[in-house]
Protein backbone atom coordinates (compact mmCIF):
# COMPACT_ATOMS: atom_id res chain seq x y z
CA UNK A 1 0.00 0.00 0.00
CA UNK A 2 1.60 3.00 -0.99
CA UNK A 3 2.47 5.25 2.25
CA UNK A 4 2.01 8.74 0.20
CA UNK A 5 -0.69 10.09 -2.05
CA UNK A 6 -0.93 10.52 -5.65
CA UNK A 7 -2.99 13.44 -7.12
CA UNK A 8 -3.75 14.48 -10.92
CA UNK A 9 -4.71 18.00 -12.31
CA UNK A 10 -4.42 19.98 -15.24
CA UNK A 11 -2.33 22.46 -16.17
CA UNK A 12 -2.35 24.30 -19.60
CA UNK A 13 -4.19 21.42 -21.06
CA UNK A 14 -1.43 19.08 -19.91
CA UNK A 15 -2.21 16.48 -17.20
CA UNK A 16 0.05 16.41 -14.52
CA UNK A 17 0.48 13.45 -12.20
CA UNK A 18 1.48 14.09 -8.63
CA UNK A 19 3.14 12.24 -5.64
CA UNK A 20 3.33 13.75 -2.01
CA UNK A 21 5.57 11.83 0.22
CA UNK A 22 3.84 10.75 3.76
CA UNK A 23 6.06 13.29 5.76
CA UNK A 24 4.44 16.15 3.54
CA UNK A 25 1.37 16.19 5.88
CA UNK A 26 3.25 15.06 8.69
CA UNK A 27 5.77 17.82 9.03
CA UNK A 28 3.79 20.95 7.80
CA UNK A 29 6.76 23.19 7.97
CA UNK A 30 8.92 21.08 6.29
CA UNK A 31 9.62 21.77 2.29
CA UNK A 32 10.86 19.07 -0.18
CA UNK A 33 13.02 18.55 -2.69
CA UNK A 34 11.16 17.54 -6.40
CA UNK A 35 11.79 15.36 -9.25
CA UNK A 36 9.73 16.37 -12.72
CA UNK A 37 9.45 13.45 -14.73
CA UNK A 38 8.47 12.93 -18.24
CA UNK A 39 5.87 10.20 -19.19
CA UNK A 40 3.71 11.39 -16.56
CA UNK A 41 3.56 8.91 -13.31
CA UNK A 42 5.26 5.79 -15.36
CA UNK A 43 8.57 6.00 -13.66
CA UNK A 44 7.77 6.67 -10.08
CA UNK A 45 4.36 5.12 -9.37
CA UNK A 46 4.93 1.44 -10.22
CA UNK A 47 8.60 2.11 -8.01
CA UNK A 48 7.28 3.72 -5.30
CA UNK A 49 7.11 1.12 -3.12
CA UNK A 50 11.08 0.35 -3.21
CA UNK A 51 11.56 4.20 -3.34
CA UNK A 52 9.08 4.52 0.41
CA UNK A 53 10.93 1.67 1.71
CA UNK A 54 14.37 3.39 1.21
CA UNK A 55 12.76 6.31 2.86
CA UNK A 56 11.31 4.89 6.02
CA UNK A 57 14.80 2.90 6.17
CA UNK A 58 16.47 6.03 6.34
CA UNK A 59 18.35 5.47 3.07
CA UNK A 60 16.52 8.75 0.89
CA UNK A 61 14.97 11.92 1.74
CA UNK A 62 11.27 12.14 0.77
CA UNK A 63 10.31 13.90 -2.65
CA UNK A 64 7.60 14.80 -4.32
CA UNK A 65 7.47 13.44 -7.80
CA UNK A 66 5.60 15.59 -10.64
CA UNK A 67 4.84 13.43 -13.82
CA UNK A 68 4.21 15.46 -16.78
CA UNK A 69 2.17 14.21 -19.52
CA UNK A 70 2.79 13.98 -22.91
CA UNK A 71 1.09 12.78 -26.19
CA UNK A 72 3.42 13.97 -28.57
CA UNK A 73 6.50 12.54 -26.92
CA UNK A 74 8.30 12.28 -30.69
CA UNK A 75 8.09 15.97 -31.38
CA UNK A 76 8.62 17.33 -27.72
CA UNK A 77 11.21 14.69 -26.33
CA UNK A 78 13.29 15.97 -29.34
CA UNK A 79 15.65 18.96 -29.27
CA UNK A 80 15.48 18.68 -33.07
CA UNK A 81 13.70 17.14 -36.32
CA UNK A 82 15.06 13.53 -37.11
CA UNK A 83 13.68 11.51 -40.12
CA UNK A 84 11.78 8.77 -39.32
CA UNK A 85 12.84 5.24 -38.23
CA UNK A 86 10.16 3.31 -39.16
CA UNK A 87 6.92 4.56 -40.64
CA UNK A 88 5.28 7.16 -39.51
CA UNK A 89 7.72 7.57 -36.90
CA UNK A 90 9.40 10.70 -37.47
CA UNK A 91 10.82 13.10 -34.98
CA UNK A 92 9.73 16.59 -34.87
CA UNK A 93 12.38 18.64 -32.60
CA UNK A 94 9.94 20.72 -30.49
CA UNK A 95 12.05 19.72 -27.33
CA UNK A 96 12.67 23.97 -26.83
CA UNK A 97 9.36 24.85 -26.79
CA UNK A 98 8.63 21.98 -24.59
CA UNK A 99 11.31 23.14 -21.90
CA UNK A 100 9.86 26.46 -22.12
CA UNK A 101 6.97 25.43 -21.17
CA UNK A 102 8.51 22.95 -18.19
CA UNK A 103 11.10 25.86 -16.86
CA UNK A 104 8.83 29.34 -17.34
CA UNK A 105 5.65 27.62 -16.93
CA UNK A 106 5.00 24.15 -15.40
CA UNK A 107 7.88 24.35 -12.33
CA UNK A 108 6.77 28.49 -10.71
CA UNK A 109 3.10 27.30 -11.03
CA UNK A 110 4.59 24.19 -8.75
CA UNK A 111 6.72 25.95 -6.38
CA UNK A 112 3.58 28.25 -6.02
CA UNK A 113 1.26 25.63 -5.02
CA UNK A 114 3.53 23.20 -2.98
CA UNK A 115 6.08 23.39 -0.27
CA UNK A 116 9.41 23.36 -2.53
CA UNK A 117 12.72 23.41 -1.33
CA UNK A 118 14.61 26.35 -2.12
CA UNK A 119 18.00 25.25 -1.75
CA UNK A 120 20.39 24.50 -4.30
CA UNK A 121 20.32 21.42 -5.71
CA UNK A 122 16.74 20.13 -4.95
CA UNK A 123 15.36 19.74 -8.47
CA UNK A 124 15.40 17.38 -10.38
CA UNK A 125 14.81 16.83 -14.42
CA UNK A 126 14.06 13.17 -15.57
CA UNK A 127 12.69 10.50 -18.26
CA UNK A 128 13.33 7.18 -19.70
CA UNK A 129 14.21 7.00 -23.37
CA UNK A 130 13.33 9.51 -25.27
CA UNK A 131 12.08 11.39 -22.21
CA UNK A 132 16.11 10.60 -20.79
CA UNK A 133 17.15 12.56 -24.18
CA UNK A 134 15.00 15.57 -23.39
CA UNK A 135 16.11 15.86 -20.19
CA UNK A 136 19.84 15.33 -21.53
CA UNK A 137 19.58 18.23 -23.83
CA UNK A 138 17.83 20.04 -20.73
CA UNK A 139 20.90 20.03 -18.82
CA UNK A 140 22.42 22.58 -21.57
CA UNK A 141 20.14 25.06 -21.58
CA UNK A 142 21.26 28.29 -20.13
CA UNK A 143 18.95 28.48 -17.30
CA UNK A 144 19.63 26.68 -14.20
CA UNK A 145 16.52 25.49 -12.79
CA UNK A 146 17.51 21.72 -12.19
CA UNK A 147 20.68 20.85 -10.74
CA UNK A 148 20.13 17.72 -10.71
CA UNK A 149 19.43 15.13 -13.80
CA UNK A 150 18.23 11.26 -14.21
CA UNK A 151 18.89 9.63 -17.58
CA UNK A 152 17.34 6.63 -17.63
CA UNK A 153 18.15 4.51 -20.89
CA UNK A 154 18.43 8.26 -22.75
CA UNK A 155 17.95 7.89 -26.40
CA UNK A 156 21.65 9.42 -27.21
CA UNK A 157 21.22 7.94 -30.37
CA UNK A 158 19.53 10.61 -31.27
CA UNK A 159 21.21 12.04 -35.14
CA UNK A 160 23.85 14.37 -34.03
CA UNK A 161 23.32 14.32 -30.18
CA UNK A 162 26.68 13.63 -29.08
CA UNK A 163 28.55 16.04 -31.47
CA UNK A 164 26.31 18.52 -29.93
CA UNK A 165 27.40 17.15 -26.27
CA UNK A 166 31.06 17.29 -27.02
CA UNK A 167 31.01 20.83 -28.79
CA UNK A 168 28.68 22.34 -26.37
CA UNK A 169 29.58 24.21 -23.00
CA UNK A 170 27.94 22.60 -19.75
CA UNK A 171 28.31 25.63 -17.17
CA UNK A 172 26.84 23.55 -14.62
CA UNK A 173 27.76 21.95 -11.23
CA UNK A 174 25.17 19.14 -12.18
CA UNK A 175 24.57 16.01 -10.50
CA UNK A 176 23.65 13.23 -12.97
CA UNK A 177 22.44 9.65 -12.74
CA UNK A 178 22.40 7.30 -15.68
CA UNK A 179 21.62 3.78 -16.50
CA UNK A 180 21.96 2.06 -19.85
CA UNK A 181 21.01 -1.78 -20.51
CA UNK A 182 24.59 -3.49 -22.06
CA UNK A 183 21.72 -5.56 -24.66
CA UNK A 184 19.91 -2.22 -25.33
CA UNK A 185 20.00 -1.89 -29.31
CA UNK A 186 22.39 -4.59 -30.32
CA UNK A 187 19.27 -6.51 -32.71
CA UNK A 188 19.21 -3.55 -34.23
CA UNK A 189 20.25 -1.96 -37.57
CA UNK A 190 19.21 1.60 -37.96
CA UNK A 191 20.66 4.46 -35.34
CA UNK A 192 19.58 2.32 -32.50
CA UNK A 193 22.52 -0.07 -32.42
CA UNK A 194 24.27 2.88 -31.05
CA UNK A 195 22.62 2.84 -27.75
CA UNK A 196 25.50 1.66 -25.50
CA UNK A 197 28.48 2.45 -27.09
CA UNK A 198 26.27 6.27 -27.25
CA UNK A 199 25.52 5.97 -23.87
CA UNK A 200 29.23 5.55 -23.12
CA UNK A 201 30.47 8.64 -24.93
CA UNK A 202 28.07 10.55 -23.30
CA UNK A 203 29.35 9.54 -19.82
CA UNK A 204 32.72 9.91 -20.48
CA UNK A 205 31.62 13.69 -21.82
CA UNK A 206 29.62 14.60 -18.85
CA UNK A 207 32.87 13.19 -16.81
CA UNK A 208 35.22 15.90 -18.52
CA UNK A 209 32.54 18.89 -18.76
CA UNK A 210 31.53 18.31 -15.00
CA UNK A 211 33.66 19.34 -12.40
CA UNK A 212 33.98 16.98 -9.49
CA UNK A 213 32.77 13.76 -11.50
CA UNK A 214 33.88 11.67 -9.18
CA UNK A 215 31.00 12.51 -6.90
CA UNK A 216 28.29 14.01 -9.48
CA UNK A 217 27.87 11.35 -12.11
CA UNK A 218 26.63 7.86 -11.53
CA UNK A 219 26.74 5.48 -14.78
CA UNK A 220 25.34 2.03 -14.15
CA UNK A 221 24.37 -1.00 -16.22
CA UNK A 222 23.19 -4.06 -16.15
CA UNK A 223 24.67 -7.20 -18.58
CA UNK A 224 20.93 -8.37 -18.76
CA UNK A 225 19.32 -5.44 -19.53
CA UNK A 226 17.21 -4.46 -22.72
CA UNK A 227 15.29 -1.16 -23.22
CA UNK A 228 11.75 -2.19 -21.33
CA UNK A 229 9.68 -1.41 -18.11
CA UNK A 230 11.65 -3.67 -16.09
CA UNK A 231 14.78 -2.39 -16.01
CA UNK A 232 14.05 0.89 -16.19
CA UNK A 233 11.78 0.68 -13.27
CA UNK A 234 14.39 -1.41 -11.31
CA UNK A 235 16.99 1.12 -11.65
CA UNK A 236 15.12 4.45 -11.10
CA UNK A 237 15.25 4.09 -7.54
CA UNK A 238 18.82 3.81 -7.42
CA UNK A 239 18.39 7.64 -9.21
CA UNK A 240 16.95 8.58 -6.11
CA UNK A 241 19.19 7.49 -3.42
CA UNK A 242 21.89 8.70 -5.18
CA UNK A 243 20.75 12.56 -6.03
CA UNK A 244 18.33 12.50 -2.44
CA UNK A 245 20.38 10.80 0.23
CA UNK A 246 18.83 11.50 3.82
CA UNK A 247 21.54 13.53 5.51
Amino acid sequence: MMLGELTTFEHMGRQIILYLPKAYHLFTERSFPAVFLQDGDFLFKESIADIERDVEAGITEPVIFIGIDSQLRNDEYTPWEMPALFKDWSFGGKGDDYLDYVYKELVPHIIRSFRISHEPGKLALGGVSLGGLISMYAMYKTESVFDNFIFISASVWFKDFIHYMETSKLDRECKVYMYVGEQEGIQKTNAQKNMVPNSKRAFDILKEKIDGADQRVMFETDPLGTHNDTFFLQYFPSSIRFLFPAK
